[in-house]
């Protein structure tokens, strides 16, 4: 059975009805675009692809030089349930367990109905990216997963790693720049202003660029990313969770809830949702001869999935495969500056096997040994050395993990052991430390991906018409009714979708590793295709005839 909603934490601003600045005539000029994505990371990329091969003509911006975003960064992998890869590798899964995993991860903060469609669609997704050449067919196992479902690009024949991330946005942008060049227009260095607003409903939006200001209309879908880097005098770290504004992040500087500040600036009517959970990434790499650069290299969860393991003056303190916040717990529980020198950020190591290395990808760990994250020590002295314990205590700590291994279960609860470290077992060390990686809130958003407005008592007010978007496989089926869609208030706002790291409720407290790009890929569509049916079925509502704008 599946749990109704708990109630989120949210912030709403007042809807303005028509915002002098914002406003535009009722007509949606035959000239104008049909659709203009925000953010062009995974979600707007996938977004852009599905509204244009949906007939519309799109515009997509992004306020850096190119496109990719954090989605570019990525390097875990992107999960899916009972998925053709899964199948070849006999691993078994299924939907409902995926489901399970994710709400479990959530602690009662995710909303039901995302996590179903997440995990609805993860096999589909799957077989759409490889359908545009986009195959992930190695798979791991993550934290917090009751199996092995994240899935990774395997290296080329040549041995050349394939980094998922920025494998997929650069798969997915040469499309743009290829197949749909007559039907999308790209423009980056341009940041989005403001939403045109007239009698409650989305117009389009205002954007600047170098040259000033220019204006789009059609329906607008948001894909712009979180806010772990903002570090303005605006800051939403320091809003809504000032404890932890000060720790390095995994984000770029483009990281800085822009398009969120805008609307709630705007007074939009935008409803937010769990702002202050912003996730800590246990392992961020630290640089040893810069320790306290901000920025840090995601030391990504696929190397513990791989085998590796995490240790505090030798000794393990926690069973690496948990999820990312009870990680995070124990290090700060058990963990000492790096060196032990106070000026330090706190440090744990990180041990690997070459056969970890070799089950992750020895290409992309050539990458870490060239940028000085990671140490190919060799032997167990060496490794001991290296992080500042003795060789006694290091070679106990890897008998007890075997012998936990032959057992099926150590004292900390781990089940799974990728590796074994035998005392000839080559050794690679890295230094890591909890990092800001995630921001789990941000624009609330219903199963349509429509974003919702903030609304004065719980009167709901969601069309009464069932609604669908199929897509071309047998069993991509996304079909709810309005009674399905359980949010207490917030009224969707007409003509306005979200997806991706800009929106909040599918992770609840906790994302787990594999689940953003996921996210992405199936919302973006998602608010893709819905995006486009409604710029097709009304030029963007404007048939129904109000008054003009100021």
């Amino acid at each position: 059975m599946r749990q109704l909603y708990r109630l989120w934490p949210t912030v709403c601003v007042a809807l303005a009805p028509g915002l002098a600045s914002a406003s535009v005539s009722t007509s949606c000029a035959a000239s104008a675009m049909d659709v203009v994505v925000v953010g062009g990371g995974l979600a707007g990329l996938c977004a852009t692809i599905e509204a244009a091969k949906r007939g519309a003509k799109v515009t997509i911006i992004d306020k850096e030089a190119n496109l990719g975003g954090n989605s570019a960064k990525a390097s875990s992998g992107m999960n899916g349930a009972n998925t053709q890869a899964q199948r070849d590798q006999g691993i078994t899964d299924s939907v409902e367990k995926f489901i399970e995993d994710t709400l479990s991860s959530g602690d009662g903060l995710a909303v039901v109905e995302l996590v179903h469609t997440l995990a609805e669609q993860s096999r589909e997704t799957h077989e759409w990216l490889k359908s545009l050449g986009l195959h992930l067919s190695d798979v791991v196992q993550l934290g917090g997963h009751s199996t092995a479902r994240t899935h990774r690009f395997p290296p080329t024949p040549e041995g050349k790693p394939q980094p998922v991330g920025w494998t997929l946005v650069s798969g997915l942008r040469k499309i743009l720049e290829t197949e749909l060049k007559d039907q999308v227009t790209i423009r980056t260095k341009s940041s989005f202003k403001e939403l045109l607003i007239e009698d409650g409903r989305v117009m389009g939006l205002n954007f600047e660029h170098e040259n000033g200001t220019e204006q789009l209309r059609g329906t607008v879908v948001l894909t712009a990313g979180g806010y772990a880097n903002d570090h303005a005098d605006s800051s939403l770290l320091d809003l809504h969770t000032p404890a932890l504004a000060k720790l390095p992040t995994t984000n770029g500087p483009f990281a800085t809830g822009d398009v969120i500040k805008a609307l709630v600036k705007q007074e939009a009517g935008v409803k937010t949702t769990l702002m202050d959970k912003v996730q800590i990434h246990p392992t961020g790499f630290i640089e040893v001869k810069q320790p306290n650069f901000h920025t840090k290299f995601l030391a990504p969860e696929a190397l513990r999935g791989s085998g590796g393991i995490l240790l505090c003056h030798g000794k393990r303190f926690a069973n690496e495969l948990g999820r990312r916040d009870y990680l995070t717990e124990e290090m700060f529980k058990h963990c000492k500056p790096l060196f032990d020198k106070e000026e330090n950020p706190l440090s744990a190591a990180m041990l690997l096997t070459e056969e970890a290395v070799e089950k992750y990808g020895s290409g992309a760990m050539g990458f870490y040994k060239f940028k000085g994250l990671v140490q190919d020590v060799g032997t167990v002295e060496a490794a001991a050395e290296a992080m500042g314990t003795s060789a006694e205590v290091l070679k106990k700590t890897l008998e007890d993990y075997n012998e936990a291994a032959e057992r099926g279960q150590d004292k900390f609860g781990k089940k799974v052991f990728p590796v074994r470290f035998p005392s000839t077992a080559h050794l690679y060390v890295a230094f890591v430390t909890p990092t800001l990686h995630y921001c789990m809130g941000g624009l609330a958003i219903n199963v349509r991906t429509e974003v919702l407005q903030c609304s004065k008592g719980n009167s709901g007010g969601h069309p009464k018409k069932p609604w669908k978007v199929r897509f071309g496989y047998p069993d991509a089926d996304w079909h709810r009714t309005a009674e399905q869609v359980l949010h207490s208030d917030g009224q969707p706002i007409p003509n306005l979708y979200g997806a991706g790291e800009v929106t909040g409720g599918v992770h609840g407290n906790n994302r787990l590793g594999g689940n953003s790009l996921l996210e992405c890929a199936v919302f973006g569509r998602m608010a893709g295709a819905q995006a486009a049916e409604k710029a097709k079925d009304g030029r963007c509502d404007t048939e129904r005839g109000s008054a003009g704008g100021a």
